[in-house]
């Protein structure tokens, strides 16, 4: 092992120690999260339905998975599937493709976000694309169709937001 791998698997192994304490910590969806028992909201229910099982859900334990949302399937696994090529390729291509931009938060990062509850770098990296006006200038993968499906699921998730 060189000393590069043993830093990282420590920094790794700190991060993992620091939100294992956070977790015990406890918060309200604590028991949920360990017991698989994430509340499934079904969006194709009547809309006061909707409403009180996401107050609920929200109030009680913090979270939601939701289903029946309406962003078609094909926009998802096109959205997936142009990510999927993006991060298929070496980190220098990906830094060239993206650069990122701290004060517009968008474009390629690799490890530099410090997540505020540990003070730590992530230990992955990420495309941000920030729907902002200007802020992808320059940043879109090139990538045939990616920005397009991005586009997408950024106006269905919008909406999808909005009625949530």
């Amino acid at each position: 092992m060189n000393i590069s791998s043993s830093h990282n698997e420590s920094a790794a192994q700190r991060e993992i120690q620091l939100e294992c304490a956070l977790f015990a910590l406890g918060g309200a969806g604590r028991g949920e999260a360990c017991y698989g028992s994430v509340p499934v909201i079904d969006l194709a229910q009547p809309e006061e339905a909707c409403a009180e099982a996401l107050w609920k859900a929200a109030s009680q334990v913090g979270f939601f998975t939701v289903i029946n949302h309406g962003i078609p399937r094909e926009a998802v696994d096109s959205a997936l599937n142009m990510s999927a090529a993006f991060f298929s390729h070496d980190k220098a291509h990906k830094e060239m493709q993206s650069p990122f931009a701290p004060h517009l938060n968008s474009g390629y990062e690799w490890m530099t976000q410090v997540r505020p509850s540990t003070g730590t770098p992530d230990q992955k990296e990420s495309l941000q694309i920030t729907a902002r006006a200007g802020a992808m200038d320059g940043r879109w993968p090139h990538i045939a169709g990616f920005e397009s499906s991005a586009r997408t699921m950024i106006q269905a998730s919008h909406a999808l937001a909005q009625r949530i």
